[in-house]
């Protein structure tokens, strides 16, 4: 969808934002994230309640990603735990709040905000995940703006956005619900992002939600 420069500091795979020119060299492991490219993917389109009527996504979830996932393309293990509230009225207003707590070799990296993008997209039979069918209206695009973050490479004033992914089962049953890593940027990039029916890169993923659940209404 839009390129972006990656660093590779203290082990760690980060995705800076678009709008930067050239890469900046941060003092320390930073936060996790994949490229912001993703799959372009016949079917993967906007679902009729995207356009027509208000759409509402919760999450309050946890999933790891271990070292090795897809030949150790992030290099670390990834713990991640992500709250979200995202509401979009049928005029098009966003409201929400997020929490993201991912944590890379026993450091947190705490970011929270205000969820400003929200669309909802059926979601086509995945390639990681080839035993979940095809749904309707269940696959959440939402960013915000970052308004509190420990992480001064990726401070406060910045975006970051994420897929989350409702199958429809209850906690800890088949198939899982699943996310996507965070992805950061500008607000033109998470604007994009949302606004795009493209699914999640299968080099980095979606993931396998381990605890808690996600619900797109």
């Amino acid at each position: 969808m839009h390129s972006c420069r990656l660093l590779v500091p203290a082990a760690a795979l980060i995705a800076l934002g678009c709008a930067l020119d050239q890469p900046v060299s941060p003092d320390r492991a930073s936060a996790v994230s994949p490229p912001a490219n993703e799959a372009e993917v016949p079917g993967a389109q906007y679902s009729a309640a995207a356009l027509n009527s208000a759409v509402e996504a919760v999450g309050s979830y946890h999933f790891f990603i271990p070292a090795d996932f897809n030949g150790g393309i992030f290099g670390v293990a990834v713990d991640n735990d992500v709250s979200f509230v995202a509401r979009r009225d049928a005029s098009g207003e966003v409201t929400g709040r997020f929490r993201y707590v991912q944590s890379v070799e026993g450091e947190r990296f705490i970011f929270s905000g205000s969820v400003t993008c929200l669309v909802v997209y059926d979601t086509p039979v995945l390639s990681r995940f080839p035993d979940i069918p095809a749904m309707s209206a269940n696959r959440a695009k939402w960013g915000g703006v970052i308004e509190e973050s420990n992480d001064p490479t990726l401070p406060a004033g910045g975006f970051l956005w994420f897929q989350s992914i409702d199958n429809n089962s209850s906690p800890g049953q088949d198939p899982p619900d699943l996310s996507t890593l965070a992805g950061f940027g500008n607000e033109a990039a998470n604007e994009a992002f949302c606004n795009s029916a493209n699914v999640p890169n299968p080099n980095f993923g979606p993931h396998a939600v381990g605890s808690g659940n996600i619900t797109v209404r």
